[in-house]
């Protein structure tokens, strides 16, 4: 399933903005304009990087929840939390295709090429979370 299809299934709108917008890509929060949220992206963006920016943002909608519910003193831990949810949905997603071009081979398929394959940060949290995916796909490819 491509990131379309999980956004249609999930009923989250797409939104392309011009190349005035200053991030890659954002999300609104379900609200009365969009019941089940929408994702924002840029149309400046790589064909490359579209299916990683959604997948990320799609994240946030699915596993999160809106920081303008949290409160302000638990914000900065709902982000990190909410920013990790999303970052797992976009490697669990983008793992399996990895591993399979890097011939399941854990020398070549590991957390940090992952991480940087996606343009994500090496944090402790994205590696953690990437060899967690891989794991997962080799141990399903037994």
């Amino acid at each position: 399933m491509n990131w379309k299809e999980i956004a249609k299934d999930a009923g989250i709108e797409i939104i392309w903005i011009d190349k005035e917008y200053c991030q890659e890509g954002s999300y609104i929060p379900k609200c009365s304009l969009y019941p089940n949220g929408a994702i924002v992206l840029c149309v400046l963006l790589e064909d490359d990087d579209i299916e990683f920016v959604a997948l990320h943002e799609i994240g946030h909608l699915v596993t999160g929840k809106s920081l303008a519910k949290v409160n302000a003193l638990l914000k900065h831990l709902e982000h990190c939390k909410n920013e990790a949810n999303a970052n797992r949905f976009l490697i669990r997603n983008v793992a399996p295709r990895f591993v399979e071009a890097n011939d399941y081979n854990r020398s070549w398929a590991n957390p940090e090429r992952l991480c940087d394959f996606l343009g994500l940060r090496s944090t402790f949290e994205n590696i953690k979370i990437a060899q967690e995916e891989i794991d997962s796909v080799l141990w399903d490819a037994v």
